[in-house]
């Protein structure tokens, strides 16, 4: 490629901001360094791995190239390079040096004009060697992943790329993964860093089930490309020198750098997709551009993607209670009869069919200036993207009196049956209700960030890190409006074969347009805005050889603002002043909707049939009907110093810190509006004991913090379905506290196989809970009638588990096994929200008590793939909630299997293949804890195939 080539394509794509990216991770080997090496004679493949060790770096090679080969004893000091060159003499092998380790090649034989090829650094082996690398060259207990690990494992967004590391579990959405469990953790729970500054941004679920519009901490890592990163670093122990805020942990987001490549770079991916669900139609682009002038360099990077989506299921209004009194029940016996009218059977409330569609487009852009040279490193990161889509979401569902296919005074129920719960799980009725909902809904969510930051070391050896970030991110629904429709029809709901997924069936033609009328309409706006200002200051001096001294401080501005505009409850008959039919509207307005695996029934163009009838569809105000809203407006400040003492020894190193952190948080929207503030003292104690060169034991001891969620920070609202009670602000609330005892062993095994094995332990203190405001503070509120409750830190919780990570690599051959597990247990009293009584003692919020993964993986130099397997145990997602229906709900096991192929076509292309969710696993969410159903959805299989080309 020529000059004016280059120039060409690096000019252009950071003209338009077109930027890509390229797995590197960039470390500060020096090959000039010497080290004092004793290697023995034997095997070369342990010599090579004891020069990694010894080195601390990684390294590749063919175990084909070195199998059987000796070498001979070499001691003494020696560089790199030089021991390299011993090692390998008369082998008719030959190394690369690259930033962050080696590479073996077989030696070509060439004229005198020719120089030996370039070996490009690539395979499942180096990137597992460099993961275990960057997790080992921290000084706390963490996981990592690099570049090539995000873009080889199967994955669409960055958090199914983290699900392989231990402790790590993801929620899911339209079998998408959204949301991360950190050690079975609250994901709000997580601090989130993005290029060295705490970040926030949210999506939400379609589905009421999963929390719709739900305003948290948790970073929804579905919204940003994973081909913008090159590295995911998890830090499960926390040291005072990092950003206070994440109690189960902080994972920290880095984007590509123009040092992560030598010299020019450019890569194209285009991918094409498959859903069975939703067809074909989507598509994945990305691209990198990259070079270096010296010690400056700029990179852009870009992602782009499109597709549809679809989940469909079955699910509920939830189980309750229900004394049927105006049916017909006069084919039933007495007992039934008896039990049905006083209200002894538990009826399931609103069994639906559901079709969930989306159109997606999610887009990323990374541009990257850098200054690097031997003691100043100076970097610009500015990085955008936004996920948005229209969703249609489709249900068929009896909706007569209390939800269930009661019309009052026409239905007759004609046969029951029950279990031992006393749970109505078969019911067939006459003349019964039968609804339909459709939904139409667009999203948006847009992120931006800045960051500026700035490495120098001084002559003294006085090291100073400066960063400045400014980050913004919106997610604004411009609309969200249902109509419903309703008809007559014989029904039977039938849960005796499967208790998760409700066999319904229908006597009527539900195809037919004049069994149905319009009934009403729903219009609902949402916007929800957060933007994080930062700085921090660290300055890091050397005492002596062996111990260092290290201060600083970070200030963070938050502000997190929402609005809701809602019109509910728009009748049809209101403005026609008589039931509308469906075989009335116009025919474009109306189809069948015929992707449900089990009944196909008529869908409405929403926005098109609410025009019909007079009502703006994206704007209700200029609407006659009244509009309620909810808004709230949270500002956030916090201020941290802290120091830091390391001594590095032969056989160990440690780090004693302490951090102070002041914090303010005001609502706004709150009465009284007093901020609540607080201090605390955060000590952190870190250290390592080096065995041997290949085995390492690690421990730490800490105190951190996470804020009150944002929901804790609002008045809650008392749903229609609860009890007559007021809800009140506590000023005095506490952030959630944790004290932290960490222990792990980490090892190289022979081959290039690692182990590590972690044990953990937390104290959660001041956990936030629904409690009766008391006697001493209810003066300072408007007497009520009515008791008051209020969230409060009334409570402590405990959390404990293991972690195990075991890479092996079949000595000999090009198979590996990459080996995953975590048990944990933990336990807190949840409370009544009604009554705000202490109801049970059970598992935190999103535990999950097993989480594994199994990968196999064959590495060949020209032909990779990898097979491989998630399990997420049971969990819960909240518990003592408003609703009389159930006292907690959460999601039954899921194992989901994934597999990739990799073939390299010569030195510059790459043919991939992935394929995501292969058994169609089920998501099955229940209610109550008597695990009645709730949710179950399909998302159905995804396939990907694309060719990358790497200059």
């Amino acid at each position: 490629m020529t000059p004016l080539i280059k120039r060409t394509l690096i000019y252009s794509f950071i003209y338009i901001g077109v930027l890509a990216h390229l797995p590197a991770l960039a470390n500060n080997l020096k090959p000039s360094s010497k080290k004092s090496i004793y290697i023995a004679s034997g095997a070369m493949h342990n010599s090579l791995q004891s020069i990694a060790s010894r080195f601390n770096v990684s390294f590749s090679c063919d175990p084909m190239l070195v199998n059987n080969k000796q070498n001979t004893m070499v001691s003494g000091t020696y560089t790199l390079p030089q021991v390299l060159n011993l090692i390998l003499k008369n082998s008719q092998l030959s190394y690369k040096i690259f930033d962050h380790g080696f590479v073996i090649y077989q030696q070509k034989l060439v004229s005198d004009n020719h120089a030996i090829e370039e070996v490009t650094v690539k395979g499942i082996r180096y990137s597992l060697a460099r993961s275990s690398d960057l997790k080992q060259s921290v000084n706390t207990i963490s996981d990592a992943i690099t570049a090539q690990d995000i873009n080889d494992i199967p994955n669409t967004n960055l958090a199914e790329a983290l699900q392989y590391i231990p402790g790590v579990a993801i929620t899911r959405e339209a079998g998408e993964g959204r949301q991360i469990s950190l050690r079975g953790s609250y994901p709000d729970f997580s601090l989130v860093t993005l290029n060295g500054m705490p970040v926030l941004a949210n999506n939400d679920s379609p589905m009421d089930s999963r929390v719709q519009k739900q305003r948290d901490r948790s970073f929804d890592f579905n919204i940003l490309p994973a081909e913008l990163f090159k590295q995911i670093h998890i830090s499960k122990a926390y040291s005072a020198e990092q950003i206070a805020g994440g109690i189960s942990g902080t994972i920290a987001l880095k984007t590509l750098n123009p040092s992560d490549n030598n010299d020019f770079a450019f890569i194209f991916t285009p991918e094409i997709g498959y859903n069975d669900y939703s067809g074909t139609g989507a598509k994945r682009y990305s691209a990198l551009i990259s070079n270096t002038w010296g010690s400056w360099g700029a990179l852009a990077s870009v992602a782009y993607s499109t597709k549809n989506a679809l989940e469909q299921g079955a699910n509920t209004f939830r189980w309750r209670n229900i004394a049927i009194t105006n049916a017909d029940l006069s084919a039933l016996n007495d007992e039934q009869i008896k039990h049905l009218t006083q209200g002894d059977y538990i009826i399931p409330r609103g069994n639906r069919y559901s079709v969930w569609e989306s159109s997606q487009q999610r887009f990323g852009a990374n541009l990257s200036l850098e200054y690097k040279d031997n003691t100043t490193h100076l970097d610009l990161d500015f990085l955008s993207g936004f996920l948005k889509g229209n969703r249609n979401e489709y249900h068929l569902y009896p909706r007569g009196d209390q939800s269930t296919p009661v019309i009052k005074n026409i239905t007759a129920i004609t046969h029951i049956e029950t279990n031992e719960n006393n749970e109505l799980v078969y019911a067939n009725y006459e003349n019964a209700r039968v609804a339909s909902e459709s939904r139409a809904q667009k999203i948006n969510t847009t992120y931006n960030q800045y960051v500026a930051s700035l490495k120098h070391t001084f002559a003294n050896k006085v090291k100073l890190n400066l960063l400045l970030g400014n980050e913004q991110s919106s997610y604004h629904i411009p609309y969200s409006n249902k109509i419903y429709t309703q008809g007559v029809s014989d029904v039977s709901i039938d849960y005796r074969a499967s208790p998760f997924y409700a066999d319904i069936n229908y006597s009527e033609d539900l195809e037919n347009p004049s069994m149905w009328e319009m009934y009403h309409g729903d219009l609902e706006q949402y916007r929800s805005n957060s933007k994080y200002t930062f700085a921090k200051l660290g300055l890091q001096f050397p005492l002596n050889n062996t111990i260092t001294v290290a201060f600083g401080g970070d200030w963070t501005k938050f502000k997190n603002k929402m609005y809701n505009p809602q019109q509910n409850d728009i009748f049809f008959s209101d403005i026609n002043n008589t039931p509308q039919q469906l075989s009335e509207l116009p025919s474009a307005l109306v189809a069948v909707k015929n992707e449900h695996k089990s009944l196909s029934w008529l869908k409405i163009n929403t926005n098109k049939a609410l025009t019909l009838y007079g009502i703006d569809a994206f704007n209700m105000q200029n609407n006659n009907d009244s509009i309620s809203s909810e808004q709230e407006h949270i500002q956030e400040y916090s201020k941290g110093v802290y120091t830091l003492l390391s001594s590095q020894q032969q056989q160990w190193q440690a780090q004693l810190g302490v951090r102070f952190q002041s914090e303010s948080i005001t609502s706004y929207s709150q009465a009284p509006l007093t901020p609540i503030s607080y201090q605390l003292w955060l000590p952190t104690f870190n250290a390592t004991y080096f065995i041997n060169q290949q085995w390492r034991l690690r421990a730490g001891l800490s105190k951190n913090h996470t804020k009150p969620l944002l929901d804790s920070l609002n008045l809650a609202k008392p749903s229609d379905e609860t009890s007559n009670v007021n809800y009140v602000f506590n000023p005095n609330l506490k952030p959630y506290t944790a004290y932290n005892s960490d222990i792990s062993l980490e090892g190289k095994l022979n081959g290039g196989s690692t182990l590590n094995i972690a044990f953990f332990y937390k104290h959660l203190n001041n956990y936030i809970v629904t409690t009766q405001v008391p006697t001493s503070a209810v003066t300072n509120y408007t007497p009520s009638n009515t008791p008051l409750l209020w969230q409060s830190n009334a409570e402590n919780a405990y959390q404990w588990g293991s972690e195990f990570s075991f890479n092996y690599l079949i000595a000999h051959t090009y198979w590996g096994v990459n080996m995953q597990a975590a048990y944990n247990e933990g336990k807190v009293t949840y409370y009544n929200n009604n009554t705000g009584e202490a109801i049970f003692n059970k598992s935190l919020p999103y535990l999950s008590k097993i989480t594994a993964s199994l990968m196999l993986f064959y590495d060949h130099s020209n032909f990779n793939f990898k097979v491989g397997a998630i399990y997420r145990d049971k969990y819960l997602i909240r518990a003592g909630s408003l609703l009389i229906d159930e006292n907690e709900t959460g999601f039954m096991p899921t194992t989901y299997w994934d597999a990739s192929v990799n073939y390299y076509l010569g030195e510059h292309w790459k043919l991939k293949f992935s394929a995501f969710n292969l058994t169609n696993e089920q998501e099955r969410q229940y209610s109550n804890s008597t695990q009645r159903a709730y949710n179950t959805t399909t998302s159905g299989r995804t396939f990907y195939m694309g060719l990358s080309y790497q200059y």
